[in-house]
């Protein structure tokens, strides 16, 4: 580049000729919130822990190898779980879990978290509460002070001091499955509720995102975790094993006697303002209707059981475990459907909607992250293995991990869940034809009903009835049938309710 051209390229940026001939420089323009984050994940995997692991990727790339050994190259960018996930559920104040054995950064990455998040280092590491089978309601939450035990009659007379990370922007519980039962159910509390209770003294814990820890991936410790307790569990995430590699850097680190969290950059940190707008920008994000119609059609079709039932509503895995049966019990050549194709057989049971909406939150988490002003399918899919994780039991009698194709998928459930997923995607392109007549006549009907006239309503009575005899017949009774036949059924439902009422009023 020559000197006039590498002035001209100044003049059209920040740079520009003062009076007196000089060059002077106009600020920088500021940096998005979602680029903040970004240079956070950056700082994170490349300077504060390293993460090679890149097990994130978005785009086509390049494929190579076979069966013994597959790498896949990304066409656009790549991530590792073990660093974004944590932010994004910092983005999204949710609860994610680490899990994997001792040393592994856990803990480092919770505090890394937390610090991010404003709180001094000291500080952080005193808030962690760390499980172990003694802790008690007052360890975890606080107690009443000692002078009010003594004078008060009544419990409302007692002022209890309630511990300081109850209040934390970022909350971290170290081994949380060695924490006792009654200990586990008071943090359930918190968890779930938002507040925490004490000698009928309330405190309110305010927005937080949670970070837990656990050495086991099954969740087993000292004491069982509490169905409840892991059901609120949003995310988990599994940490990375050493690298080779990394081993000059951790050289420098025991000469030089540092530590990850000793030299976070401060540029980095959010203050509580900025986390607040970066939580409601997140929520802004779109999620377009094909989207959601795809993360519907999966969803449905894991807790779809043809064999539960011969009505309609009962055909869930739900009316089998409510029988004290299990898919193995059922799932047998007595069932017509291909095992290889519906995604029913694999899994035990189906996932509730709190974990359908974690999804799609940290869904609008991941596409914020990237800059995106609505969320695509590659975002559901990248984030998708890590919410399900712990949600989604697998059904090893299933004749699809019979194949000896699939039997890796028992061991590598992420790569099963991705798997899951985009055979969804497949499906959904599959049915798209037989389905589009079913979603036309369900938008007609999607208004008000009180809007339509009466000889209107009675139309649309009319075709969906035509529209579910002809699914029926046209159409093999698999999950994403049944999904089609439950909506025209509601639809179908509540005009002929609508129908009712105005012929009762006359």
């Amino acid at each position: 580049m020559s000197a006039q051209q590498l002035v001209r390229s100044w003049l059209n940026g920040r740079a520009k000729l003062a009076d007196d001939g000089t060059l002077a420089f106009d600020d920088p323009p500021p940096a998005t919130r979602s680029e903040k984050f970004r240079r956070a994940y950056e700082w994170i995997a490349t300077r504060a822990l390293l993460a090679p692991y890149h097990d994130m990727a978005f785009g086509h790339g390049h494929a190579a190898g076979g069966e013994a050994c597959r790498v896949e190259l990304p066409g656009g960018t790549g991530y590792a779980s073990f660093v974004l996930m944590p932010l994004l559920n910092l983005l999204t104040n949710r609860r994610l879990v680490f899990v994997g054995g001792p040393g592994r950064g856990k803990t480092t990455m919770a505090t890394l978290m937390a610090m991010l998040a404003g709180a001094p280092l000291a500080e952080v590491r005193r808030a962690v509460q760390h499980g172990h089978p003694q802790l008690t309601l007052a360890d975890l939450l606080g107690s009443p002070l000692p002078g009010d035990l003594v004078r008060a009659d009544d419990a409302a007379d007692l002022r209890v001091r309630w511990r300081r990370w109850i209040t934390g922007r970022v909350k971290v519980i170290d081994e949380y499955n060695r924490i006792p039962t009654k200990t586990q159910s008071a943090l359930l509390s918190l968890m779930a509720e938002g507040y925490a209770e004490q000698y009928e003294q309330t405190i309110e814990c305010g927005a937080s995102a949670w970070y837990l820890t656990a050495n086991d991936d099954q969740g087993g410790g000292t004491f069982p975790v509490i169905e409840a307790l892991r059901d609120r569990i949003d995310a988990v995430v599994r940490c990375p094993p050493l690298h080779p590699g990394l081993l000059d850097v951790l050289a420098d680190r025991v000469a030089g006697g540092q530590s990850p969290e000793g030299f976070l950059p401060a540029d980095l940190v959010c203050t509580p303002d900025e986390l607040d707008a970066a939580a409601l920008e997140v929520r802004a994000v779109v999620v377009p209707s094909p989207v959601r119609d795809l993360v519907g059609l999966f969803l449905g079709q894991l807790d779809f059981c043809r064999r539960a039932s011969d009505r309609l509503e009962y055909q869930t895995k739900d009316t089998l475990h409510l029988a004290g049966r299990r898919v193995g019990h059922v799932c047998t050549e007595d069932c017509p459907l291909d095992k290889s194709e519906n995604l029913c057989t694999q899994t035990e049971s189906g996932v509730s909607p709190r974990s359908g909406q974690a999804l799609v939150h940290f869904a609008q988490a991941v596409a914020y992250f990237r800059g995106r002003a609505a969320v695509g399918a590659d975002d559901v899919r990248a984030v998708l293995p890590w919410v399900l994780h712990d949600k989604l039991p697998q059904n090893p009698q299933s004749a699809f991990f019979q194949k000896p194709e699939n039997r890796v998928y028992v061991t590598d459930k992420v790569s099963w869940l991705w798997q899951l997923f985009d055979r969804a995607v497949a499906q959904q392109a599959a049915h798209a034809p037989t389905r589009k007549r079913t979603l036309e006549l369900a938008r007609s009907c999607g208004g008000q009903l009180h809007g339509l006239t009466t000889p209107d309503l009675r139309a649309k009575l009319t075709a969906l009835r035509e529209r579910v005899d002809l699914v029926l017949k046209e159409c093999e009774l698999n999950a994403v049938v049944h999904s089609d036949l439950v909506l025209l059924k509601d639809l179908y439902v509540r005009c002929r309710n609508e129908l009712a009422g105005r012929e009762g009023a006359a």
